[in-house]
């Protein structure tokens, strides 16, 4: 008898020890989608976003010559991947719904949502361009003018968003067909690249602005006023036209996105202004304006994934909108906490290689990684919670969690991140 309990006790205390570990086991195994699909992507968005903050770095004489530049470039990078995120969720949405066709078909689902992308880009190019003068005004900042500022965003917007949009449809399309879960593969890949696009494109405009200005007389008569004109005009029309479609899914997309992408240019803008409030002393370090963007690249892709995933879950049914997140979404709390542990951490090695190898003032390899993965940690705690809630507010209220979810927590997490990073400047340096 004794030696049964002895068996008994020997045999409960093996379930206890083995129970943790099944859990692990369980839990890897249930997101093995994400583990798998998503590493490559972050990688991918933590080098593209690198290559970004070496153009960001390499962009401080322009940010000088054209005061208040600096208010437009983080709702400028943050717009791109607004839009173009929130196409590719859309799509993702309409695959597990079994809508999406690989084809640019008038009335289908590819074209549909390309073609709002298009529209957006060019209306909240120029209502950037408004913002980043009026807050420059409202804080008293020295800054070029407003003709100037819709000039060089139109531009910019354009340049990028055509690119975005052919790599949005090409991701579709190649996920499609090699049946990949897009809420896993598309908001890092679309992301990084926005990070890696907008600062050429705007760097390009800023000095085909100068060009301009240069060979070229001033006044309402001057190329880029009248093309700032021009801009605004055509902005407008295409506003009333998209609104005023036949076609219900191109009307829905535009009622539900301007609002809520304005909202995120005014907290995008705020992060704008933040940095340009401390632009002195981020020139007198290169090496974190080398890891600005990465760094707010995977903030955003980390966000992007939670909230695709979030609203995809929400229009399946497999997770119910309430007060408290259940069992799953902790379970995907948990997985962006894994991930963003891994993908600051490389950010802040990344970072430092580079810039010494470039030869760039740089704290040491230490600093730069703690101050990665604190100001990372942080971020990624709010944007947890904040996708979780916006996603479960919308869907309340009758919204598509894809078209607000995603943008309103890029925007947020843009602003956020850049105070998480300040504080960890701080903190560490």
């Amino acid at each position: 008898m004794r030696m049964n309990i002895r068996m008994q006790l020997r045999d409960m205390q093996k379930r206890v020890l083995k129970s943790p570990l099944s859990h692990v086991s369980s839990f890897f195994h249930s997101f093995s989608d994400v583990f798998r699909q998503t590493p490559f992507s972050l990688i991918f968005c933590s080098f593209t976003g690198l290559l970004a903050g070496i153009g960001l770095s390499l962009m401080s004489d322009m940010l000088r010559l054209l005061p208040g530049l600096m208010i437009l470039i983080p709702p400028a990078i943050a717009m791109r991947g607004n839009v173009y995120s929130a196409l590719v969720s859309r799509l993702g949405t309409s695959m597990h719904l079994g809508l999406f066709a690989p084809t640019l078909k008038k009335g289908g689902v590819l074209y549909q949502n390309a073609y709002t992308s298009v529209l957006l880009t060019l209306i909240l190019s120029v209502i950037l361009g408004f913002l980043a003068k009026l807050v420059a005004e409202t804080f008293g900042m020295t800054s070029i003018a407003l003709h100037e500022f819709i000039f060089i965003s139109v531009i910019g917007g354009l340049i990028s968003g055509v690119i975005l949009l052919g790599i949005s449809i090409l991701v579709s399309i190649i996920g499609y067909n090699r049946n990949w879960d897009l809420d896993n593969v598309s908001s890092p890949v679309i992301t990084s690249a926005g990070d890696m696009i907008t600062i050429p494109s705007l760097f390009f405009a800023a000095v085909l602005l100068l060009k301009l200005n240069q060979f070229h007389a001033k006044g309402w008569l001057s190329p880029v006023t009248l093309l700032s004109a021009l801009f605004i005009s055509v902005a407008v029309l295409c506003a009333v036209k998209g609104l005023k479609s036949n076609d219900t899914t191109i009307r829905r997309i535009l009622l539900e996105s301007i609002p809520m992408l304005f909202v995120c240019g005014i907290l995008c803008t705020l992060a704008g202004i933040t940095l340009n409030m401390k632009l002195e002393e981020l020139i007198a370090i290169p090496a974190i304006l080398v890891i600005i963007p990465p760094f707010l690249g995977a903030c955003n892709a980390l966000g992007g994934i939670l909230s695709a995933r979030l609203s995809s879950m929400l229009h399946i049914g497999t997770v119910e909108p309430k007060s408290f997140p259940d069992r799953l979404v902790s379970a995907n709390f948990a997985v962006i906490y894994l991930l963003s542990v891994s993908v600051f951490s490389f950010v802040g090695v990344l970072s430092y290689v580079v810039a010494t190898y470039i030869g760039m003032s740089t704290p040491g390899v230490l600093e730069l990684l703690t101050l990665s993965l604190l100001g990372g940690i942080l971020c990624t705690t709010f944007l947890n919670f904040a996708s979780y809630y916006i996603a479960i507010l919308s869907f309340k209220f009758g919204l598509d969690p894809d078209n607000d979810t995603i943008p309103l927590i890029t925007s947020l997490t843009d602003i956020v991140g850049v105070l998480c990073l300040l504080f960890a400047m701080a903190v560490i340096l």
